[in-house]
């Protein structure tokens, strides 16, 4: 019976921990890129869009070949009437049938069809490139997501460790005061701290919780699915040296973005269009083709194959249709369509601007941030040195219950200020690497 229990004991331990395991998923940022390539809604739909304009453009394509159509139909007469085979009045009961084939093909519209085609490509492309731009932002915005959560898991292990420490100190001051050493008034100022620091452990805990629903909505996964973020590897930072009134490198991140790719795109559709409303001055000019036969019943002489080959006639005919007046529609349309151009042109350049300040404002950003970093390294040095000084002060009676926690809030905001200032450069210098190289690496 012992041997069993242990068994059954085991068994459940084991499948506890199938059930945990499969609870969790354990993600580093590339399978969480992965993931979201994959999942993700925005992209999905984009790419349901893209393979529309695939059939647009090839059906732009195949309008260049001609069309085919066949006709039958079957005629039942009673009195007066035309026989077909004969082509003369009878008044009788007859039937007949007649069927052909006709193709037509445009030899000529103003080059209209091959800008059709032109027009479908770039709209092929521009979905192409919306895709590219929808990852870059996903991209970004997974970025944040996964380094305001790791920010916040340590954030919150350090609110953790400042709790405790709070909760000792505060076990200390009630002896103290028990002994007649200090005031009641040193115990509720320790409560007071020991309150505003539950409250900063309960706030960034909601945001922790925010930031993982946020992530899971970008992947597109179950809201139950607990996930687990590998740490991104801490290495040793240095400053970028990027120089941001360098044209060449701003000039390059600026053309390989998917945004300015876009303006570019939208450029060279509006000079398409611009082709197309001029074509509509162009004469048009259609060619068709045509077979048909007809056989009747009341044709006694010839079988049926013989009426077919008797009846057989063919046609060719060219038709030229030329534009004469429009009530100046296609005047307008040209005069439209040369405006849209210019502003095409002055469309790329603002894209370019906007993209190069947002290039030089993540230069200086990260920077800004190691610099930032730098400085709290040192102030978070002097800031501990200075708290375990008071923590032994107070202990021995030397300083204040004041001068303490002011010490150990200057000493816990530096903490904290390091923690994000870690993650700040992290997350800018990899967004600056983003922009040179088009790849998202921490």
């Amino acid at each position: 019976m012992k041997y069993k229990a242990r068994y059954a004991l085991i068994l459940l331990f084991l499948i506890c921990f199938s059930f945990s395991s499969k609870a969790q998923t354990t993600l580093t940022f590339e399978k969480c890129l992965e993931i979201a390539f994959e999942n993700n809604l925005r992209i999905k739909n984009a790419e349901i869009s893209e393979k529309i304009t695939q059939y647009q453009h090839k059906s732009a394509i195949t309008k260049l070949l001609p069309d085919i159509t066949g006709s039958a139909s079957n005629n039942y007469s009673w009195g007066r009437g035309i026989d077909p085979s004969t082509n003369s009045f009878v008044d009788q009961e007859f039937k007949s049938y007649s069927g052909g084939f006709n193709t037509g093909l445009n030899l000529f519209s103003g080059f209209k069809n091959i800008n059709s085609i032109k027009l479908a490509k770039q709209e092929l492309e521009e979905n192409k490139t919306t895709i590219q731009k929808l990852k870059n932002e996903i991209t970004i915005e997974i970025a944040t997501k996964y380094t305001n959560i790791l920010y916040l898991e340590e954030i919150i292990k350090s609110n953790e460790e400042q709790i405790k420490s709070t909760q000792k100190q505060l076990e200390l001051n009630q002896s103290k005061f028990e002994l007649g050493y200090i005031p009641e008034s040193d115990i509720f100022k320790i409560k007071s701290q020991l309150a505003n620091e539950q409250l900063t452990l309960i706030n960034n805990t909601n945001l922790l919780s925010l930031n993982d629903l946020e992530l899971k909505q970008l992947l597109n996964i179950p809201y139950s699915q607990n996930l687990i973020l590998i740490p991104i590897e801490e290495k040793l930072f240095s400053k970028l040296n990027l120089d941001t009134k360098n044209e060449s490198i701003i000039n390059s991140a600026v053309e390989q973005n998917p945004e300015f790719k876009l303006s570019l795109i939208n450029q060279k559709k509006s000079k398409i269009n611009l082709a197309l409303s001029r074509a509509l001055f162009f004469p048009s000019l259609n060619a068709s083709f045509g077979v048909n036969s007809a056989y009747s019943n009341n044709n006694l002489l010839f079988d049926f194959n013989q009426q077919l080959k008797n009846n057989l006639s063919y046609g060719l005919s060219f038709s030229l249709s030329i534009p004469l007046f429009s009530q100046f529609q296609n005047h307008f349309k040209v005069k439209e369509n040369k405006l849209n151009y210019k502003q095409a042109f002055i469309d790329t350049e603002i894209e370019r601007n906007r993209l190069s300040k947002v290039v030089i404002q993540a230069l200086n950003d990260a920077n800004a941030s190691f610099s930032k970093y730098e400085s709290s390294l040192s102030a978070l040095e002097y800031s501990k040195k200075s708290y375990e000084a008071d923590v032994l002060k107070l202990e021995l009676g030397k300083i204040s219950t004041n001068e303490f926690i002011n010490t150990k809030n200057i000493f816990i905001n530096n903490q904290a200020e390091l923690i994000r200032s870690k993650y700040e450069l992290m997350f800018n210098q990899s967004l600056v690497s983003f922009y040179m190289n088009n790849k998202f690496e921490f």
